[in-house]
């Protein structure tokens, strides 16, 4: 069985381990907002195509 990267013998102390999983779910979090920004300009752009 495989043993749990979180255990004791992890390469990671908890501290550091949990801070650089803050700044990955702030970069993924960063992430999205720009997709959804682009995804709303490029809904604009679409309705004026279909409006105009």
């Amino acid at each position: 069985m495989a043993q749990s990267s979180t255990g004791p013998g992890s390469a990671y102390p908890p501290s550091e381990w949990q801070s650089s999983s803050r700044a990955y779910n702030r970069s993924q979090l960063m992430s999205c907002l720009r997709a959804g920004v682009i995804a709303l300009v490029l809904l604009g752009v679409l309705a004026l195509i279909v409006l105009f």
